[in-house]
C-alpha cells in the first residue's frame, strides 16, 4: 500500500489509475501534486514527479502516450526533480501496461529512429536542418562546450571532461584517415567547423567543409577568420549535392550528417562521395544507426519528428554498408562507438542542467525541456543498445590490385 499524506483530498479515480499504473515499478521515487498533497514511495527516491495541473494530469492517465507526455513536461504541466535519467528509465517498467483500452503507457520519452514521411529535396532538408541547427549558437555552446561539437565523443578513460573527449575524436578521425599535409580534405555537413578547423590546423590539410545551416555557416566564417587559417580552411553553404568535379578530395569525412540524408537517397549519397573522391582516398562515415530488428513506437518517432529531427532517418550497420558497397566502396575499418555516445550524451544533458537560466534566455523554457528530454531519452537508448553509432573507414574499389591501408591498426594510435 501506497504510503500518502491527506491522501483523500485526490478523488478515488485518480488514485486508483495512479496505484494501477505504477504498482510493478521499482518504488525508487515519490510524487507530488498540485494542490501539495505527494506519494512517497521512498525515504530514498532518486526524483520526483511533480505534477502542476490537476486538469491535465487527468488527461494524461485517461489517454497516455509519449506525445502527451512529452508535451507535457516541455508544457511545465510536470517537473521532474533529481535524477533525469533514473525518471526516464521508468519508461521500461511501464510499457506493457494498458489503460483504458488506449495504447501502451509510455509516460517518458525513448528517441530513436524516426519516420518516412519528409521528401529530401534540397529545399525540404534545408528546412529541416535550419529546424534543429538554427535554434541559437548560444544554446548549443552551452551544453557542446568549447569544441562545438555536435557528435559523440571519444573517450580515453572514464575521468576525461567532454571537450578533451571531443578533440579526441577529431584527432582519432583524422588519424584513421591517414591526413598528410597538402591533401584536400572535405567535411560533408561540417557544423560548426570543429573538425575541418583541427585537420588544417594540426594536419596542414587543404580543408573544405559544407553545410546548409545559415547559423552554422555564419560561425564558421568568423571562425576561421579569428584562427588565421583562410589560405587552408574554407566553408561553403552548399548542399552535398551541388559539389561539383570528380576526384577531387584526397579524404572526405561525414560526421553526423549521413542521418539527415534519407534511406531512399543513400545509394545518390554514397555515389557522389565515390566521385569525389581520388582513386587512391579514403573516406570516414561516422552517423547512428538502429539496431536490425528493433520497431520503433509510432508516438516516438511522431514527437522527434515534430519537435528535434524533422527528416532523419535510421538504419542498421548492416544495411548502411551493403549500400557502400554497392556503390563501389570497400570496407576497411567499422567501429563501433555506442558507449562513447551515452558518455557524451550525459556530459550534455549535465551540461544543459548546470546553464538551465543561460539556456532558456540563449532559447526559451520550451527549448530546454525539450532538448533535455531528447537527450536523456537518446542516452537510454544508446545505453540500452537500440540505437548505436559508427565510423566506417572507406576507400574506393581499385582499379588495379594493391592494398591502400596499413597492416594493423596501430597507425590510429601513434603519430604518423
Amino acid at each position: 500500500m501506497i504510503n500518502t499524506v491527506k491522501r483523500e483530498r485526490l478523488d478515488h479515480e485518480l488514485i486508483s489509475k495512479i496505484e494501477q499504473i505504477f504498482s510493478n515499478t521499482n518504488k525508487n521515487f515519490n510524487m507530488k501534486f498540485w494542490n501539495g498533497e505527494s506519494i512517497k514511495y521512498s525515504d530514498k527516491a532518486d526524483f520526483t514527479l511533480s505534477f502542476n495541473d490537476r486538469e491535465e494530469f487527468n488527461r494524461l492517465l485517461m489517454h497516455p502516450d509519449i506525445i502527451a507526455f512529452a508535451e507535457a513536461y516541455m508544457n511545465k504541466s510536470f517537473d521532474i526533480e533529481g535524477d533525469i535519467f533514473s525518471a526516464i528509465q521508468l519508461k521500461e517498467e511501464l510499457e506493457n501496461l494498458e489503460v483504458s483500452g488506449k495504447d501502451k503507457v509510455s509516460i517518458f520519452l525513448k528517441t530513436a529512429s524516426l519516420p518516412k514521411l519528409n521528401m529530401h529535396t534540397k529545399e525540404k532538408d534545408k528546412e529541416n536542418i535550419s529546424h534543429h541547427y538554427d535554434i541559437s549558437n548560444d544554446f548549443y555552446r552551452l551544453f557542446l562546450g568549447p569544441s562545438m561539437v555536435y557528435s559523440c565523443a571519444y573517450f580515453r578513460d572514464e575521468n576525461e571532461d567532454i571537450t578533451t573527449a571531443e578533440e579526441n575524436k577529431l584527432d582519432h578521425i583524422c588519424r584513421k584517415l591517414r591526413l598528410k599535409a597538402g591533401e584536400k580534405f572535405l567535411d560533408v555537413g561540417c557544423g560548426w567547423g570543429s573538425m575541418i578547423i583541427w585537420a588544417a590546423k594540426h594536419y596542414g590539410v587543404e580543408a573544405h567543409g559544407v553545410t546548409i545551416s545559415e547559423e552554422q555557416y555564419k560561425y564558421v566564417c568568423d571562425r576561421i577568420k579569428k584562427e588565421g587559417i583562410q589560405d587552408k580552411c574554407f566553408v561553403e553553404l552548399k548542399d552535398y549535392r551541388d559539389i561539383e568535379g570528380n576526384e577531387v578530395y584526397d579524404k572526405i569525412v561525414s560526421i553526423g550528417m549521413f542521418e539527415h540524408v534519407g534511406t531512399k537517397n543513400l545509394p545518390e549519397y554514397f555515389k557522389i562521395m565515390n566521385r569525389l573522391l581520388k582513386s587512391d582516398g579514403l573516406f570516414l562515415n561516422h552517423g547512428i544507426t538502429k539496431s536490425k530488428n528493433y520497431k520503433v513506437a509510432k508516438d516516438e518517432s511522431e514527437f522527434i519528428e515534430k519537435y528535434i529531427f524533422p527528416g532523419g532517418e535510421l538504419n542498421s550497420i548492416s544495411y548502411v554498408q551493403d549500400i557502400m558497397e554497392q556503390e563501389n566502396f570497400e570496407v576497411y575499418d567499422v567501429e563501433c562507438l555506442r558507449e562513447h555516445y551515452f558518455k557524451t550524451l550525459r556530459c550534455w544533458v549535465n551540461n544543459l542542467q548546470a546553464n538551465k537560466d543561460m539556456a532558456i534566455k540563449a532559447a526559451s523554457e520550451l527549448v530546454y525541456r525539450t532538448w533535455l528530454l531528447y537527450m536523456t531519452g537518446c542516452a537510454l537508448n544508446f545505453k540500452g543498445g537500440s540505437i548505436s553509432v559508427y565510423q566506417v573507414l572507406l576507400g574506393k574499389e581499385q582499379k588495379m590490385s594493391g592494398f591502400n591501408i596499413p597492416l594493423t591498426r596501430e597507425y590510429m594510435y601513434k603519430d604518423i
